[in-house]
């Protein structure tokens, strides 16, 4: 990370207008509450179906295809979008310029690229500690990643992990969370409760280096002021993690 940090800065010619909050106006916060539980809730709900009805909640984690998780992520992930932007317009006036949606400056996703690299290192080595300090605790979409082998497997698998998950995550956690703090209290401390939320929904056994990937996710959104830089730096985050997955022997990996 760079001087400016969350706490701002100068502003760059490449970044445009200053952020003093990430949306123009202040949202009401019984209604960013209110489209934040419905976006969850309609996840969990989506993916009813798929866990209970397809028989996928009853299979081990190494036991689901990349197909179940392609169709999981695409339920939900779409039924918490569709939430989040059917009540997000009459309860916040929400816009795609509130979120960062507009067209990415080169320069911004340059940055974003640029980051990925560093927030993986550093969430490996987090991982790596905590690991050490409190046993392997993989995360369950890990572990099914990790049982998957080819080509096809792989593709079906990066567009689930590096494009489905980034865009309705980047959405949830650093667009609307992060932003509808950020309004409220310091940049710093929202990037901090939004990043833990986004852990927490990951499971506990990888909470410290999720965390950490949260920060970084949250300041490339402030400093580029696009949320696509966001959701590129996660994918490429995404698509490293999976690729070694793949490529690594799978014996190594268990080791």
């Amino acid at each position: 990370m760079d001087g400016d940090g969350l706490g701002g800065g100068p502003a760059r010619p490449e970044d445009g207008t200053p952020l003093a909050t990430p949306v123009p106006a202040r949202w009401p916060l019984g209604g960013l509450i209110l489209v934040v539980i419905a976006a969850f809730a309609a996840a969990v709900i989506a993916s009813l179906p798929v866990i209970v009805g397809l028989g996928v909640g009853r299979e081990t984690a190494q036991q689901r295809s990349p197909a179940d998780l392609l169709l999981l992520a695409g339920l939900s992930d779409g039924a918490m979008l569709l939430a989040i932007f059917g009540l997000g317009r009459p309860l916040l006036h929400l816009t795609m310029r509130d979120l960062g949606l507009l067209r990415p400056s080169g320069a911004a996703l340059a940055r974003a690229a640029q980051v990925a690299g560093l927030l993986w290192l550093v969430s490996i080595a987090v991982n790596a500690v905590q690991t050490r300090v409190l046993g392997a605790n993989p995360q369950s979409l890990v572990v099914s990643l990790g049982a998957h082998s080819g080509p096809a497997a792989f593709a079906v698998d990066l567009v689930t992990s590096a494009a489905i998950a980034p865009f309705a995550e980047e959405i949830l956690f650093r667009g609307l969370i992060f932003g509808g703090l950020a309004q409220r209290m310091p940049v710093a401390l929202a990037a901090a409760i939004s990043a833990l939320l986004w852990a927490l929904a990951h499971g506990v056994g990888v909470l410290l280096p999720i965390f950490v990937l949260g920060l970084g996710l949250a300041w490339v959104y402030w400093r580029t002021r696009s949320l696509w830089a966001a959701m590129l730096t996660h994918a490429l985050v995404n698509a490293v993690s999976l690729t070694l997955l793949f490529a690594l022997p799978k014996d190594l990996l268990a080791g």
